[in-house]
């Protein structure tokens, strides 16, 4: 049985639950749980992953918060719980729980209506106490001889891998999906496997394969999750012929553009026109995506990108106009999400493991206004990072997990874009993409 599934029977659990919440709420900036959105759930799960290394997907916390309604009173695992004690500054759940509990009015205690509990307590007889010792040793015992069998037989992190049968496609692509190991394991063992914000995440066991359609041109990253941690990832690579363009106003469709031809890669655009022939319906918020995607030998640590980008300073219904570049790599992407000014708190950046978000730190020197035309570069070196926007460096970082070879490039725009010869080049060997 699933560990998450189990519901205590003290609801003393529950008000622990309910306070925790609520001291996790205040340290977010205390903004009512009930205006919470996308970007707050996502906002913790990095902060939290951050301080504490438990990642926790957005409807696992709306779970835990109570607002994605279940049967039963969702309550979390062990692990998960020991993590929200963590974020709001205990060592664990247990000192969490007693310190709380001690923080309440208790029965018995002075001022308290409640009878007093010494008195209704039976007077153990001196002689019996070390009989009453011995049962307690005893019971503490079994405890831990039957929690340490459920760990060992619950949580210890099979050698299971996840792989595509058919990682390599065009658009769209079916891809198919199995666990495989190289000794034996528990067919029955539930996982679960994350494709980010490409399709919904699916549980799989050893006995049964999963498929995913997949619409857009990119690389779509994988990850294989044993209860709610990632143990094994692979990618699904959908490729092109050149730089082609595909939109649309919501993540339930997808509009190729022109057919997905090749564009000119000097003078990257689609026009209205096209946008309407393609069945667009231009009058509400889209997102336009080019794309090129194949693969490479160049580098993903150790590489300089750069292009002119030129984009609408506004449009019906969308405030804040984004421009994203996102190299794809064939482990992890890195990304640079650029807005003006006035929008800088949506900026966002991630080079491999290493994410920042304009929500949680301030980003304004990644303010970026292309309306008239704007530079972007990226250089990268040995995984240290440089961010040139306008012929002038705003940004030095750096990662730790390589993404290997560039397998592709996706420049997005809120709205109609236009992109003026990029060009990536391999460091070392001088290779353009």
């Amino acid at each position: 049985m699933d560990s998450n599934s189990v519901q205590p029977v003290n609801h003393f659990f529950f008000d622990n639950l309910d306070t925790c919440c609520q001291k996790i709420i205040e340290k977010m900036g205390d903004k009512p749980i009930t205006e919470w959105r996308s970007a707050d759930y996502n906002s913790l799960s990095s902060r939290l992953g951050k301080q504490t290394k438990v990642y926790l997907s957005e409807n696992t916390l709306k779970r835990i918060f109570g607002r994605l309604k279940t049967p039963q009173r969702y309550f979390p695992q062990k692990a998960t719980r020991d993590a929200l004690a963590q974020f709001i500054g205990y060592r664990d759940w247990q000192e969490f729980e007693k310190i709380d509990q001690v923080s309440k009015p208790q029965p018995g205690k002075s001022g308290d209506p409640g009878q007093n509990i010494e008195t209704e307590l039976p007077v153990l007889k001196e002689k019996k106490r070390p009989y009453l010792l011995m049962g307690l040793l005893f019971v503490l015992l079994m405890v831990t001889i039957f929690g340490a069998i459920f760990w060992e037989r619950e949580y210890t992190v099979p050698d299971v891998n996840l792989i595509c049968e058919n990682p390599f496609g065009s658009v769209p692509h079916t891809a198919v999906f199995k666990l495989t190991s190289k000794t034996n394991f528990d067919k029955n063992k539930e996982f679960q496997v994350d494709f980010l914000d490409e399709a919904q995440r699916t549980d799989i066991n050893g006995d049964r394969k999963i498929t995913k359609f997949f619409r857009n041109p990119g690389v779509v990253y994988a990850t294989l999750l044993y209860h709610n941690k990632p143990i094994d990832t692979t990618a699904v690579f959908l490729l092109t012929k050149g730089w082609v363009a595909n939109s649309g106003n919501d993540t339930s469709r997808a509009f190729p553009i022109a057919g997905l031809k090749p564009l000119n890669s000097n003078n990257i655009y689609v026009s209205p026109k096209q946008l309407d022939s393609a069945g667009l319906d231009i009058s509400k918020p889209f997102l336009i995506g080019f794309s090129n995607v194949k693969p490479s030998n160049i580098s993903g640590d150790n590489f300089s990108f750069s292009c002119k980008v030129f984009a609408e300073q506004s449009r019906p219904g969308i405030q804040c106009i984004e421009t994203t570049i996102i190299i794809l790599g064939e482990k992890h992407r890195h990304l640079l999400k650029l807005f003006r000014k006035s929008c800088i708190a949506f900026s966002e950046y991630k080079f491999s493991e290493n994410r920042r978000t304009g929500s949680e730190q301030f980003l304004g020197a990644l303010a970026f206004d292309p309306e008239h035309g704007g530079t972007v570069g990226i250089n990268i070196e040995n995984k240290k990072v440089a961010v040139i926007l306008n012929g002038k460096k705003v940004l030095s970082t750096k990662y730790e997990r390589s993404v290997g070879k560039v397998m592709g490039i996706k420049i997005l725009f809120n709205g109609i874009g236009k992109i003026i010869s990029p060009e990536l080049k391999d460091l070392k060997t001088g290779e353009i993409y």
